[in-house]
């Protein structure tokens, strides 16, 4: 989403950056951000050269989304083969919307020091295993599968340090489980039922919670690739 956008003005051609802003800003390195591409995460574009080729050339929510993916490789100690799959399996319109519930919170007069708003967005690990997304009630309401009345929805599981398990969200209410019957059998539909039960059992009876604000990494991410200074307060006191 471009600032124009934010602003509710005319939306122009979307701006495109190269692969150094785009690592400068994101946080995440070049081969890592071919892996988030080759997964299907992110998506780069060609455009062409004045003298003939392409060269590769990002779109802003493309980068912003990456940098949820340097923050989960370094905050969750995770391999880019798993962030990889697990942001790619997760639908790309819950990235989209992350980026378009902080637009009111990203402004170039905000100040260099990335501050936390209770609208934010996290995700949580619990047990070094299943992976949550946990909105404020409100935006909840905006994912049409979510279960009614949760806020902190399973995104899935570390099957190994290099697969992820997605876990639908229709799992988690009768009428959504109804919609997966029809195209999975009834033994596969009670399989995956009872992993969600287990991920949400597990949830409430934690030993270990490991959170990421993302807001905050993508409200960061989007002053570098303005040109703009970014530290959070954490950096200050090391």
């Amino acid at each position: 989403m471009t600032a124009s956008e934010r602003s509710g003005a005319e939306a122009p051609e979307p701006l495109f950056h190269g692969d150094a802003e785009a690592v400068a800003a994101s946080g995440m390195p070049l081969p890592s951000l071919r892996v988030l591409q080759a997964a299907g995460a992110i998506q780069a574009q060609k455009t062409p050269k004045e003298h003939g080729g392409f060269k590769r050339m990002w779109r802003e929510e493309d980068v912003l989304i990456a940098s949820i993916g340097a923050a989960i490789s370094e905050h969750f100690a995770w391999n880019i083969r798993i962030v990889a799959e697990a942001m790619a399996k997760t639908q790309r319109s819950t990235w989209s919307a992350l980026t378009a519930s902080i637009a009111g919170t990203i402004s170039p007069e905000s100040g260099v020091l990335i501050r936390s708003s209770p609208d934010d967005w996290h995700l949580d690990l619990i047990d070094r295993k299943f992976l949550f997304l946990r909105v404020p009630p409100l935006f909840a309401t905006i994912f049409p599968d979510a279960p009614p009345g949760r806020a902190d929805l399973i995104i899935g599981y570390a099957k190994s340090k290099d697969t992820f398990q997605m876990l639908p969200w229709l799992l988690g209410h009768q009428q959504g489980r109804q919609k997966l019957a029809a195209n999975y059998t009834p033994d596969q539909v009670e399989h995956f039922s009872k992993l969600y039960r287990f991920a949400i059992a597990t949830r409430a009876n934690a030993l270990s919670i490991a959170s990421i604000n993302i807001s905050m990494q993508v409200r960061a991410a989007w002053r570098r690739l303005h040109g703009l200074d970014a530290h959070f307060l954490q950096e200050a006191l090391r």
